[in-house]
């Protein structure tokens, strides 16, 4: 048997290996037929070649503090969205995780939709039917994934240290510390006990804050593998629809309160955030409550930085230069604070913010149709243009942002935005209703 998985694997390798060859062939063959290296031939081919290089891509889009900017600019826009693959793999992996000691899927489910709710590069998610009548998801990893990884990153590991010895001056990237940086990043999305772990530890900050309002489902950990997650499904309208909202609740505005004083306590009291809190991964629930979704992405701060954070987007929200000056000094945990030029870096800011804020529609009150998708994808651009000046005015200064700033500060810089089309009343930082950290 093990020979036989063994076999399996190196063919699945050599596939592999087949398949990245032939698409970056494509790529060549294009620039040597005139066009342009560009980011977006870039992102073109990443997006090609799936799983492993559409989370490279979302890595760069997330990491401006490494990557440059036309760079992450492109990649912003690499969706994590594929085509559905046939049920009878799926299936087939349901098999190999959860038929054990005897027992078959018809044992343990009375029905399985095989028409997916969701795909993405690594799992893809279907709705069940328990035996005992439970409604549940299951997040189940697509075949052959960790063998795609291990391939595409050990390659790109390979071709990095030749670079390393041939072009020695491009070590200015640390390019192999990055690709470790990814492994490490991949290895916890692609492990789902790891996901079940972020739940859980989400459910007892819940607990122990007394917290009624906001739920996460509850993981079938009996059910669960690496590969395989189960767990509770929710009913409900998304929170992007204020109309759809008012069958459930009275006033969408304190959902939005109640969504934001949650995910602001977990900061302090929860080992990790959210950090991909987007309209699809928040529902209202039909009985009032409101549910937080899809843990897979989630952020770790020390408390200095992300108060840092916190107070910065503060200062932001006054256009209190200085203070937000102070505060992106705060956050650079490694850089000596008294060599920083507080007035400097504050004139800087207020140039490049007050250029944004002259054009920008997000933080000057301007309605937003929540009809109009395009619209709300526009809006998104506009907060990575705001992540991308605050990072590029730090790097001027010489400030080195923690490893998950970005991931924290797109967050706050989404919740403003769902906040225009939910709440337009409200401000995130001012507004007596959400009990900001201290």
């Amino acid at each position: 048997m093990k020979t036989k998985n063994l076999f399996k694997k190196s063919i699945n390798i050599i596939q592999r290996v087949g398949q990245t060859a032939t698409i970056a062939g494509r790529t060549g063959l294009r620039i040597a037929q005139g066009e342009k290296m560009s980011p977006t031939l870039l992102k073109h081919s990443f997006e090609q070649l799936g799983t492993t290089y559409i989370k490279i891509g979302q890595f760069i889009a997330s990491t401006p503090s490494i990557f440059p900017r036309e760079y992450v600019e492109a990649f912003q826009g690499c969706l994590d969205q594929t085509t559905p693959m046939p049920y009878m793999y799926i299936e087939d992996m349901l098999k190999n995780e959860l038929e054990k000691n005897g027992k078959n899927l018809t044992d343990i489910f009375t029905s399985i939709d095989p028409k997916p709710l969701a795909s993405a590069s690594i799992a893809q998610v279907h709705s069940a039917v328990l035996k005992n009548g439970d409604n549940v998801v299951l997040k189940v990893q697509k075949p052959n994934v960790d063998t795609i990884i291990d391939t595409d990153l050990g390659m790109m590991y390979g071709l990095t240290k030749i670079m390393d010895m041939l072009a020695p001056s491009l070590k200015f990237a640390s390019i192999s510390s990055i690709i470790d940086e990814i492994r490490l990043r991949m290895s916890a999305e692609t492990d789902f006990l790891q996901e079940a772990k972020n739940i859980d530890d989400f459910q007892d900050f819940l607990e122990k804050s007394a917290n009624q309002k906001v739920i996460a489902p509850n993981v079938y950990h009996e059910l669960s593998t690496r590969k395989v997650l189960v767990m509770e499904r929710f009913f409900g309208v998304s929170m992007i629809d204020d109309v759809a909202m008012r069958q459930y609740c009275k006033h969408p505005a304190e959902v939005m309160a109640d969504t934001l004083n949650t995910w602001f306590a977990s900061l302090m009291m929860c080992n990790t955030f959210h950090a991909d809190l987007h309209a699809g991964n928040l529902m209202l629930l039909t009985d009032g409550r409101i549910g937080f979704l899809d843990f897979g992405i989630v952020g770790k701060l020390e408390p200095k930085a992300w108060q840092a954070c916190v107070l910065m987007m503060d200062s932001f929200a006054k256009e209190d230069y200085r203070g937000m000056a102070r505060h992106m000094i705060d956050m650079n945990i490694t850089h000596d604070a008294r060599l920083m030029n507080v007035d400097e870096l504050a004139d800087d800011l207020r140039m490049v913010m007050k250029k944004i804020l002259a054009e920008d529609s997000l933080f000057i009150g301007k309605t937003i149709d929540k009809t109009d998708p395009t619209k709300l994808k526009d809006h998104a651009d506009e907060i990575n243009q705001m992540m991308l000046q605050i990072v590029e005015v730090g790097k001027r200064h010489g400030i080195h942002f923690p490893r998950d700033f970005a991931l924290l500060t797109k967050q706050l810089l989404y919740f403003d935005r769902f906040m225009k089309v939910l709440a337009p009343e409200m401000d995130m930082f001012q507004q007596d209703s959400i009990k900001m950290l201290g």
